[in-house]
């Protein structure tokens, strides 16, 4: 492995920061809205703080993780992105995903792409990674866009899920 993976950085917009269980409410609220969660499985508030704990002990486990994105301009959680093991999707594994998750209102700003971007950057250059998978439900037009921008190409599908991978040297 090269240099540590940064558990805090900014971009242009954003403010990255690793996921820490304090920001559990802001997860649970952000999963309350059913057009963001309309291509996943749906997480109740107490689903929404354990999978926010998930979030932070995958830095502790395994030196990475999805961090919290804030708005530069007003430090306001909007989200997150960032790579983690998707555990939750056993038939690719083992990989190492790229993923993003944001407010409704953060939508169409770039700033999924605008982190998704350090995220591959970091994943090649301080992991070492090989390759960089990213999973998205097939009808989730924004996300599978979002993938495009970042270089992912698709790789496989399984059942709904579009497998989208890149290689350390994207095309």
């Amino acid at each position: 492995m090269g240099a540590s993976y940064p558990r805090e950085l900014e971009t242009e917009r954003l403010h990255l920061s690793a996921w820490t269980r304090d920001d559990g409410e802001a997860l649970a609220q952000l999963n309350a809205d059913p057009e963001v969660m309309r291509f996943l499985r749906p997480a109740d508030r107490a689903e929404s703080l354990a999978q926010s704990e998930r979030f932070a002990a995958h830095w502790d486990e395994h030196g990475f993780g999805l961090w919290a994105l804030r708005r530069r301009a007003d430090g306001d959680l909007i989200g997150f992105a960032g790579l983690s093991i998707p555990f939750h999707f056993p038939a690719v594994l083992p990989a190492v995903e790229a993923g993003w998750r944001l407010r409704r209102d953060a939508w169409g700003h770039g700033y999924a792409t605008e982190a998704g971007r350090v995220s591959l950057r970091h994943g090649f250059t301080d992991l070492g990674l090989g390759e960089i998978v990213s999973l998205v439900h097939e009808g989730n037009v924004r996300s599978r866009a979002v993938a495009g921008r970042l270089g992912l190409r698709i790789r496989e599908r399984i059942g709904v899920v579009v497998v989208y991978a890149t290689g350390a040297t994207p095309g």
